[in-house]
Protein backbone atom coordinates (compact mmCIF):
# COMPACT_ATOMS: atom_id res chain seq x y z
CA UNK A 1 0.00 0.00 0.00
CA UNK A 2 2.84 2.39 0.91
CA UNK A 3 4.59 1.60 -2.83
CA UNK A 4 0.71 2.47 -4.34
CA UNK A 5 1.04 6.04 -2.55
CA UNK A 6 4.04 6.47 -3.08
CA UNK A 7 3.88 6.10 -6.81
CA UNK A 8 1.05 8.13 -6.60
CA UNK A 9 2.58 11.07 -5.28
CA UNK A 10 5.29 11.04 -7.57
CA UNK A 11 2.85 10.62 -10.45
CA UNK A 12 0.93 13.55 -9.35
CA UNK A 13 3.94 15.67 -8.36
CA UNK A 14 5.28 14.85 -11.93
CA UNK A 15 1.95 16.18 -13.89
CA UNK A 16 2.00 19.52 -11.93
CA UNK A 17 5.25 20.09 -12.79
CA UNK A 18 4.54 19.14 -16.35
CA UNK A 19 1.78 21.24 -15.89
CA UNK A 20 4.04 24.53 -15.02
CA UNK A 21 5.54 23.86 -18.79
CA UNK A 22 4.42 25.86 -21.57
CA UNK A 23 5.51 26.19 -25.05
CA UNK A 24 5.86 29.17 -27.19
CA UNK A 25 5.15 28.80 -30.75
CA UNK A 26 5.06 31.10 -34.01
CA UNK A 27 1.72 31.62 -35.49
CA UNK A 28 2.86 32.04 -38.86
CA UNK A 29 4.78 28.54 -38.59
CA UNK A 30 3.65 26.96 -35.54
CA UNK A 31 7.81 26.55 -34.83
CA UNK A 32 9.19 26.47 -31.49
CA UNK A 33 10.54 30.23 -30.39
CA UNK A 34 13.39 30.57 -28.52
CA UNK A 35 14.44 32.90 -26.38
CA UNK A 36 11.16 34.68 -25.65
CA UNK A 37 11.37 36.50 -22.31
CA UNK A 38 8.32 35.84 -20.00
CA UNK A 39 7.75 38.44 -16.99
CA UNK A 40 5.27 40.27 -15.02
CA UNK A 41 3.54 43.29 -14.36
CA UNK A 42 6.85 44.61 -12.05
CA UNK A 43 9.20 42.34 -13.87
CA UNK A 44 10.09 40.80 -10.43
CA UNK A 45 9.25 37.47 -11.61
CA UNK A 46 10.80 35.90 -15.22
CA UNK A 47 11.42 33.12 -17.84
CA UNK A 48 13.01 32.55 -20.89
CA UNK A 49 12.34 29.72 -23.83
CA UNK A 50 14.52 26.92 -24.77
CA UNK A 51 15.44 25.52 -27.76
CA UNK A 52 12.04 23.90 -27.98
CA UNK A 53 10.35 26.96 -27.04
CA UNK A 54 9.32 25.76 -23.19
CA UNK A 55 9.34 27.94 -20.28
CA UNK A 56 8.79 27.09 -16.59
CA UNK A 57 5.95 29.41 -15.17
CA UNK A 58 5.73 27.78 -11.70
CA UNK A 59 6.32 31.19 -10.25
CA UNK A 60 3.86 32.78 -11.60
CA UNK A 61 0.95 33.51 -9.69
CA UNK A 62 -2.65 31.46 -11.31
CA UNK A 63 -4.25 34.96 -11.77
CA UNK A 64 -1.09 37.02 -12.87
CA UNK A 65 -0.34 38.97 -15.82
CA UNK A 66 2.60 37.30 -17.61
CA UNK A 67 3.73 39.01 -20.86
CA UNK A 68 5.65 37.51 -23.67
CA UNK A 69 8.45 39.41 -25.38
CA UNK A 70 10.50 38.27 -28.46
CA UNK A 71 12.46 40.86 -30.72
CA UNK A 72 11.15 39.93 -34.07
CA UNK A 73 7.55 38.81 -32.55
CA UNK A 74 4.80 41.26 -31.53
CA UNK A 75 4.52 41.06 -27.45
CA UNK A 76 1.89 39.60 -26.07
CA UNK A 77 0.17 39.44 -22.74
CA UNK A 78 -2.31 36.61 -20.88
CA UNK A 79 -3.03 35.31 -17.64
CA UNK A 80 -1.72 32.14 -16.40
CA UNK A 81 -4.55 30.64 -15.92
CA UNK A 82 -5.41 31.28 -19.90
CA UNK A 83 -2.42 30.30 -21.01
CA UNK A 84 -3.62 26.61 -18.93
CA UNK A 85 -6.76 26.21 -20.40
CA UNK A 86 -5.49 26.90 -24.14
CA UNK A 87 -3.40 23.21 -23.74
CA UNK A 88 -0.50 25.61 -22.47
CA UNK A 89 0.67 26.91 -25.64
CA UNK A 90 0.74 30.27 -26.57
CA UNK A 91 1.15 31.74 -30.18
CA UNK A 92 3.23 34.78 -31.25
CA UNK A 93 2.31 37.17 -34.24
CA UNK A 94 5.88 38.13 -36.40
CA UNK A 95 6.57 41.71 -36.53
CA UNK A 96 6.69 42.11 -40.67
CA UNK A 97 8.79 45.90 -39.16
CA UNK A 98 11.67 43.52 -37.55
CA UNK A 99 12.15 41.21 -40.28
CA UNK A 100 15.61 41.58 -43.18
CA UNK A 101 14.91 43.59 -46.07
CA UNK A 102 14.66 41.73 -49.12
CA UNK A 103 16.44 43.31 -52.02
CA UNK A 104 15.46 41.96 -55.48
CA UNK A 105 17.85 44.04 -58.02
CA UNK A 106 20.76 42.15 -57.72
CA UNK A 107 20.28 38.87 -58.63
CA UNK A 108 16.98 39.66 -60.05
CA UNK A 109 14.95 37.49 -57.26
CA UNK A 110 14.78 37.73 -53.77
CA UNK A 111 17.31 37.84 -50.92
CA UNK A 112 17.85 39.22 -47.49
CA UNK A 113 20.19 42.72 -47.78
CA UNK A 114 22.87 40.60 -45.47
CA UNK A 115 23.38 37.56 -47.68
CA UNK A 116 24.51 40.35 -50.33
CA UNK A 117 28.03 41.34 -50.82
CA UNK A 118 27.37 44.44 -52.73
CA UNK A 119 26.78 47.72 -51.43
CA UNK A 120 22.76 48.50 -52.22
CA UNK A 121 20.73 52.03 -51.25
CA UNK A 122 17.23 50.95 -50.53
CA UNK A 123 14.42 54.01 -51.03
CA UNK A 124 10.96 53.23 -49.75
CA UNK A 125 7.95 55.12 -50.04
CA UNK A 126 7.96 56.13 -46.38
CA UNK A 127 11.01 57.42 -47.36
CA UNK A 128 9.26 59.29 -50.21
CA UNK A 129 6.66 60.76 -48.11
CA UNK A 130 9.45 62.09 -45.98
CA UNK A 131 11.70 63.85 -48.08
CA UNK A 132 9.10 65.30 -50.26
CA UNK A 133 11.11 65.20 -53.56
CA UNK A 134 10.14 67.33 -56.46
CA UNK A 135 11.45 64.25 -59.09
CA UNK A 136 12.90 60.86 -59.15
CA UNK A 137 16.30 62.67 -59.65
CA UNK A 138 15.61 64.57 -55.93
CA UNK A 139 14.52 61.26 -54.53
CA UNK A 140 17.91 59.70 -55.31
CA UNK A 141 20.17 62.80 -54.40
CA UNK A 142 18.43 62.68 -51.02
CA UNK A 143 19.90 58.78 -50.57
CA UNK A 144 23.43 60.38 -50.25
CA UNK A 145 24.91 58.05 -52.38
CA UNK A 146 23.93 59.12 -56.03
CA UNK A 147 25.19 62.36 -57.38
CA UNK A 148 22.53 64.43 -59.81
CA UNK A 149 23.84 66.98 -62.29
CA UNK A 150 20.82 69.15 -62.85
CA UNK A 151 21.39 70.32 -66.60
CA UNK A 152 19.38 71.46 -69.71
CA UNK A 153 16.62 73.15 -67.77
CA UNK A 154 16.62 71.22 -64.75
CA UNK A 155 17.36 67.86 -66.08
CA UNK A 156 18.34 65.07 -63.45
CA UNK A 157 21.23 63.19 -64.50
CA UNK A 158 22.85 60.65 -62.08
CA UNK A 159 26.19 59.76 -61.52
CA UNK A 160 27.64 57.28 -59.42
CA UNK A 161 31.49 56.94 -58.61
CA UNK A 162 32.34 58.81 -61.31
CA UNK A 163 30.11 57.22 -63.96
CA UNK A 164 27.29 58.13 -65.80
CA UNK A 165 24.57 58.05 -68.85
CA UNK A 166 25.44 55.28 -70.76
CA UNK A 167 27.68 53.76 -68.49
CA UNK A 168 24.82 53.50 -65.67
CA UNK A 169 21.50 51.63 -66.10
CA UNK A 170 18.19 52.71 -65.29
CA UNK A 171 14.64 50.11 -64.90
CA UNK A 172 11.64 50.39 -63.84
CA UNK A 173 9.90 47.20 -62.96
CA UNK A 174 12.38 45.22 -64.87
CA UNK A 175 11.97 47.53 -68.07
CA UNK A 176 14.73 49.22 -69.17
CA UNK A 177 15.16 53.28 -69.30
CA UNK A 178 18.02 53.20 -71.12
CA UNK A 179 21.09 51.74 -73.13
CA UNK A 180 24.79 51.33 -74.00
CA UNK A 181 24.36 52.71 -77.45
CA UNK A 182 23.16 56.36 -76.09
CA UNK A 183 25.84 59.08 -76.56
CA UNK A 184 27.83 59.34 -73.48
CA UNK A 185 26.83 63.38 -72.54
CA UNK A 186 24.75 64.40 -69.63
CA UNK A 187 21.27 63.85 -71.07
CA UNK A 188 19.86 61.20 -69.89
CA UNK A 189 17.70 62.16 -66.93
CA UNK A 190 15.51 60.56 -64.69
CA UNK A 191 12.87 63.51 -63.96
CA UNK A 192 10.42 61.52 -66.33
CA UNK A 193 10.04 58.91 -62.88
CA UNK A 194 7.05 60.16 -60.55
CA UNK A 195 8.70 59.52 -57.28
CA UNK A 196 5.20 58.92 -55.69
CA UNK A 197 4.11 56.12 -57.92
CA UNK A 198 7.85 54.49 -56.78
CA UNK A 199 6.95 51.77 -54.29
CA UNK A 200 11.12 51.16 -53.73
CA UNK A 201 13.82 52.30 -55.23
CA UNK A 202 17.49 50.26 -55.01
CA UNK A 203 20.64 51.47 -56.34
CA UNK A 204 23.26 48.97 -56.92
CA UNK A 205 26.98 51.21 -56.30
CA UNK A 206 28.83 49.78 -58.54
CA UNK A 207 29.31 47.07 -61.44
CA UNK A 208 25.95 44.85 -62.14
CA UNK A 209 27.42 43.91 -65.84
CA UNK A 210 27.19 40.09 -64.76
CA UNK A 211 22.96 40.28 -64.59
CA UNK A 212 22.60 43.63 -66.34
CA UNK A 213 24.78 43.55 -69.20
CA UNK A 214 27.98 46.17 -70.28
CA UNK A 215 25.96 49.66 -69.92
CA UNK A 216 25.54 48.67 -65.96
CA UNK A 217 29.08 48.76 -65.74
CA UNK A 218 28.86 52.02 -62.87
CA UNK A 219 25.82 50.67 -61.24
CA UNK A 220 21.80 50.21 -61.14
CA UNK A 221 18.44 51.95 -60.72
CA UNK A 222 15.48 49.89 -60.21
CA UNK A 223 12.12 51.62 -59.44
CA UNK A 224 9.92 49.39 -58.33
CA UNK A 225 5.85 51.02 -58.70
CA UNK A 226 3.65 50.23 -56.58
CA UNK A 227 0.78 47.50 -57.43
CA UNK A 228 -2.60 48.40 -57.47
CA UNK A 229 -5.07 47.46 -54.98
CA UNK A 230 -8.48 45.42 -56.03
CA UNK A 231 -11.57 47.01 -54.08
CA UNK A 232 -14.35 44.75 -52.88
CA UNK A 233 -16.57 47.35 -52.40
CA UNK A 234 -18.79 49.09 -54.84
CA UNK A 235 -18.50 52.20 -56.27
CA UNK A 236 -15.33 54.22 -57.06
CA UNK A 237 -12.28 55.17 -54.86
CA UNK A 238 -9.54 57.87 -55.81
CA UNK A 239 -6.55 58.86 -54.10
CA UNK A 240 -3.33 60.41 -55.32
CA UNK A 241 -0.48 62.34 -53.85
CA UNK A 242 0.80 65.96 -54.16
CA UNK A 243 3.23 68.97 -53.59
CA UNK A 244 2.56 72.03 -51.96
CA UNK A 245 5.20 74.61 -53.12
CA UNK A 246 6.16 76.69 -50.52
CA UNK A 247 7.03 80.25 -51.23
CA UNK A 248 10.19 82.01 -49.18
CA UNK A 249 8.99 83.22 -46.03
CA UNK A 250 5.72 80.73 -45.55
Amino acid sequence: MKHVLALLAIFFCFQAAIAQKIQVLSQQTKDPILGVALFNQDKSKSAVTNFDGFADISSFNQDEVITFQHIAHTPLSQTKSKIVKANRQVFLITDASSLDEVVLSVSKFGQKKRDIPQQIVSVTSEDVLFTNPQTAADLLQSSGQVYVQKSQLGGGSPIIRGFSTNRLLIAVDGVRFNTAIFRGGNVQNIISIDPFAVARTEVILGPGSVVYGSDAVGGVMNFYTKKPKFSFEEGYSFSGNYIRALRYGQ
